[in-house]
């Protein structure tokens, strides 16, 4: 006789165990699967804690500083607004009652009114009831967004020497580089090299160091008058409260091509046009007319745009008119 687990067993014998026990791991797989386990659901319900906490956060936060920037400034907040964000903030794990304009309160409803399928109709949680303040705090400081309210706030933390020059980095940054850029131009000023001989030359007629100062010299007027601009377009979004940290380099993408409209319509624009054709009292002085050009490109990036786009569609419509109107004469037959 051989023990069960040997083979003593008949090949069918086997086979039906075999097959038994298949099912069995098959069966406790798809139960694994199905049934979730303690530990994912543990997980699952740890990150959802953490995301409704960082958003009570965050929302609590944007609230204060709306709140702040309205009493500031004078705005009217809404009784109801008030209470709706005492209510909220007054606790974080139990529901509290939600009242709409022109509809009484929970409190002052009938309990058959009050309640409807076993639970409170007008009920809600408290990071919902926050979310309502929020929104009603957004459309009081707009065009002020939150974001932009809270970033001013926190930024009222910075050294008061620092806060002085900006009250954002993007600011300083830009005033900074602004600063630099006036001392680079009167400092390369004093040089010999900036003459009226050398102003006079194009980057093609001139060499060596005296391009080098030459062209420095227009590059810091073009970076000056881009900076002038930049900083005029970044007070304007920090005074209405409607700047966005994500765009912030937009400002550097503009000063870039402040600084290279400023070199091309100094060199190109005015030493082949504008120089051409003044002439007697109106011709601009030599050593200014350059400089005075670049710091101008600089400032008036989108003026430059617009003049080499509205240059490329001209020579596209001649090109595209020159060749459907080969070989035929206006007003012949061909």
């Amino acid at each position: 006789m051989y023990p069960p687990d040997c083979g003593g067993l008949t090949g069918r014998a086997r086979e039906h165990r075999i097959s038994i026990l298949k099912r069995t791991m098959q069966h406790a797989e798809e139960g694994r699967f199905e049934e979730p386990s303690p530990v994912a659901s543990g997980e699952v319900t740890s990150i959802g804690v953490g995301v409704r906490q960082r958003l009570w956060e965050q929302m609590a936060r944007e609230c204060e500083a709306m709140m702040q920037h309205a009493l500031s400034t004078g705005r009217t907040i809404p009784l109801e607004v008030v209470e709706q964000l005492e209510r909220a903030l007054s606790g974080t794990d139990s529901a509290v009652p939600v009242s709409t304009p022109g509809r009484p309160s929970i409190d002052e409803l009938p309990r058959e009114e009050a309640i409807v399928g076993g639970a409170p109709a007008a009920e809600t949680s408290p990071l919902a009831s926050l979310s309502l303040a929020h929104g009603a705090l957004a459309q009081i400081v707009a065009p002020a967004t939150p974001g932009t309210v809270l970033l001013l706030a926190d930024a009222r933390a910075t050294p008061p020497l620092l806060y002085a020059l900006g009250p954002l980095p993007i600011a300083r940054q830009m005033l900074g580089l602004a600063i630099l850029s006036l001392f680079m131009l009167l400092g390369i000023a004093l040089s010999e090299e900036v003459n009226a001989v050398n102003m006079s030359k194009t980057m093609l007629t001139l060499s060596g160091y005296s391009l080098l100062i030459k062209e420095a010299y227009l590059f810091s007027a073009a970076s000056l008058g881009s900076c002038f601009q930049n900083l005029q377009r970044i007070n304007v979004v920090i005074s209405d409260g409607t700047y966005d940290p994500k765009f912030q380099s937009t400002y550097w993408a503009r000063w870039a091509m402040g600084v290279i409209s400023g070199i091309i319509i100094s060199q190109l624009i005015y030493v082949f046009i504008l120089h051409a054709t003044t002439t007697g009292a109106a011709a601009l002085p030599q050593t200014i007319g350059q400089p005075l050009v670049a710091l101008l490109g600089g400032y008036s990036v989108d003026l430059v745009q617009g003049i080499l786009r509205h240059t490329i569609d001209t020579l596209s419509s001649f090109v595209r008119g020159s060749r459907d109107g080969s070989g035929r004469r206006p007003g012949g037959r061909g």
